[in-house]
């Protein structure tokens, strides 16, 4: 499952044909979109919610969360929904913006940070705010800064019970 697809690009860059994907986004308008550059696939996509899924608990083997944790107002609670829809001993592949691990914000992203907020995103999350202390049920297997130094993190989760 995709969460926040927006517009689909995620999708361009996989052999999506022999696999069976949900895709879902808040905005009707991204979803045409990613509707639209899709129409001959066999792609589901549905409009809503990442912080209150429709989904029955552990539906997905693998949820993928590409700049969205950034973006939802309530970021634990989408973190939460994706944990639930994910299958024992499934992934959850995170790309987005963090503050730096261990690290406290620059000056300069300190004081910008209330003007970036207002356009959508928000560049001082902490990743490590967001996954629950001592639980015991999820593993991070990579935390990599991947741009920008460090500010954009992929990590990868698996759910082991």
């Amino acid at each position: 499952m995709f969460v926040g697809i927006g517009t689909g690009a995620d999708l361009e860059l996989i052999n999506y044909s022999d696999l069976d994907i949900t895709a879902i986004d808040y905005s009707p308008d991204m979803l045409e979109k990613a509707q639209t550059k899709f129409k001959d696939s066999t792609i589901k996509f549905l409009e809503m919610d990442a912080q209150n899924m429709v989904f029955e608990d552990e539906s997905f083997d693998y949820v993928v969360a590409n700049l969205i944790l950034s973006v939802v107002p309530d970021t634990n609670k989408c973190f939460q929904e994706i944990t639930r829809v994910l299958k024992n001993e499934g992934k959850i592949i995170i790309f987005d913006k963090f503050a730096p691990k261990n690290k406290k914000l620059s000056l300069p992203k300190v004081l910008i940070r209330p003007i970036i907020s207002v356009l959508g995103t928000d560049i001082g999350r902490s990743f490590e705010e967001i996954i629950p202390k001592n639980n015991n049920s999820l593993k991070v297997e990579e935390d990599s800064p991947v741009m920008m130094n460090g500010m954009y993190r992929k990590i990868i989760i698996s759910k082991i019970y």
